[in-house]
């Protein structure tokens, strides 16, 4: 039994504000963090930990609940943010983010840091984390979920591809897919460096059950998130979530340079309303 999970858009919004303004304050302190991909899927987080995932202070630590999996940890600054938050995380570790050289909070997540299920830097890898998780949940008899957070340039790795048809293989319908669309990648924007397109019915033509969405409309995700969180059958679902790379920071949205880049002071000073303290 899947318990009720109400929708309240406004706190939503402010929590998603709260995260960007983190991420924005860390770039600016750290003077250089992949901000545009960190900004591009706070919706998407914002929804999953508010609700979504059944995790919460008194499970963080446990295997034995729904897991997470950031396949793009090169956005690692968004999940530590929403972390921190949450309050799953010590206000002071994330304010050493990039200013400690000791510090566990890496520029990809690492076990170390409370919350994280899976280390992952190395592109591509991710799902296949997931799909092993998925699996043992199966085996084990328990009634969790895994999601898995991907970037669309990531599926330029082999191995994304090669985990699709093992998926359905097992039929994991315990495994939900969350493609961060966002169209650009390190080097350019993906369908002129590596076409996806049409993407939906290339993942489709795999068996699995694809969704897509607007990744920053909050009615539309939580809606579908919630039913997917419901959802028992026989297929892995993918979600194919459209979103804007950099978003909320105008003078960073839908730019190649956004992907790893710092917030100049007058930048830091517009969106934070003060400057952060040095």
């Amino acid at each position: 039994m899947v318990e009720n999970i109400s929708f309240h858009e406004e706190e939503l919004k402010d929590f998603a504000s709260r995260v960007r303004k983190r991420i924005i304050k860390a770039t600016y302190k750290a003077g250089v963090s992949h901000i545009g991909g960190s900004l591009s899927v706070v919706e998407v987080l914002t929804c999953l930990y508010n609700g979504v995932l059944n995790i919460n202070q008194e499970n963080l630590l446990s295997r034995k609940r729904d897991q997470f999996i950031l396949s793009k940890g090169h956005s690692a600054l968004a999940l530590y943010s929403v972390l921190a938050e949450k309050g799953f995380m010590e206000e002071t570790l994330f304010e050493e983010y990039g200013v400690r050289e000791e510090t566990i909070l890496g520029i990809h997540p690492e076990l170390d840091v409370p919350g994280i299920d899976a280390a992952t830097g190395s592109l591509g890898h991710g799902l296949a984390i997931g799909i092993g998780q998925a699996l043992a949940f199966k085996m084990q008899g328990l009634d969790y979920k895994v999601w898995v957070l991907t970037g669309d340039g990531e599926f330029n790795e082999g191995t994304n591809w090669e985990c699709l048809p093992l998926a359905l293989r097992y039929q994991l319908d315990n495994l939900v897919l969350i493609v961060d669309r966002n169209r650009l990648q390190l080097s350019g924007f993906t369908e002129e460096l590596h076409p996806l397109d049409p993407l939906d019915e290339k993942l489709r033509a795999f068996g699995w059950s694809v969704e897509m969405v607007d990744g920053h409309d909050f009615p539309m995700l939580w809606k579908l998130l919630v039913r997917i969180k419901e959802y028992r059958g026989c297929k892995p679902t993918v979600i194919i979530a459209k979103t804007v790379k950099g978003r909320g920071v105008s003078e960073l949205e839908n730019k190649v340079d956004s992907h790893y880049c710092g917030v100049p002071p007058e930048v830091a000073e517009k969106y934070l309303g003060v400057l952060p303290d040095e």
